[in-house]
């Protein structure tokens, strides 16, 4: 399957991860940056997305280059206190270490965890992993950003834990980190970055800071999830 922007190839669920693996690997010499997508419903989500929004690759990657990520993250901030958030219950205690850490899902069902027979790989043409949310026109929708935030956060987190996206569906992100948080106060401040950014894998999901944190530290992949 083809679009303007991106391409797409069959494959089972059990090849998945071999085959996005080998594709990663060839990426330097190719320019094709491989990610997983899911199903055929996550296929046609991807494409509706990308339709509905009309600014270019380049002007959603000069934005993302000139975006004041501080100053988005204080702005989140202070929209949730204006509906009473509390620092201190949102941080939580912190759990210790967690032995249990993520893994790239988009090749499972969401509900049973089993292996789905048929699911699709994406490729596209771009310099770095973070131009992937420009590419892909991703965001915009409920409290999901715009491609601009996407790519911003992503440059960063590249740059800083070596982390690149290798899994795009309808409502989830998964990236590969080579570099994690290695202490919990480094796990800490990421965990908030990633709150504000995803509130949803807190407040619908892992419950505080700390326990996000604590998934963070050493941890391989991550995972976002808007509802």
């Amino acid at each position: 399957m083809n679009t303007d922007l991106f391409t797409t190839s069959k494959t089972t669920g059990e090849a998945a991860i071999e085959s996005l693996m080998q594709q990663r690997g060839t990426y330097p010499q190719t320019g094709d940056y491989p990610f997983l997508i899911g199903d055929a419903d996550d296929v046609e989500q991807l494409q509706e997305a990308a339709e509905y929004n009309e600014q270019s690759v380049d002007e959603i990657l000069g934005e993302a280059a000139r975006f004041d990520i501080e100053a988005w993250l204080q702005e989140r901030r202070a929209e949730a206190e204006e509906y009473e958030f509390s620092e201190d219950e949102v941080l939580g205690e912190w759990p210790g270490d967690v032995a249990e850490k993520g893994a790239i899902s988009l090749h499972r069902d969401i509900l049973t965890s089993e292996v789905k027979s048929e699911v699709y790989l994406g490729s596209a043409k771009i310099a770095q992993p973070w131009h992937l949310p420009a590419v892909l026109k991703y965001g915009d929708w409920n409290d999901c950003p715009d491609p601009v935030v996407h790519c911003a956060m992503h440059q960063y987190w590249q740059k800083e834990f070596g982390a690149e996206i290798v899994g795009v569906s309808g409502d989830v992100i998964e990236c590969i980190v080579k570099n994690p948080p290695r202490d919990q106060e480094t796990a800490i401040k990421l965990a908030w970055q990633q709150y504000w950014y995803c509130t949803d894998i807190v407040d619908q999901g892992c419950e505080t800071i700390a326990n996000l944190a604590a998934t963070l530290l050493n941890a391989e992949v991550w995972y976002f999830w808007w509802d």
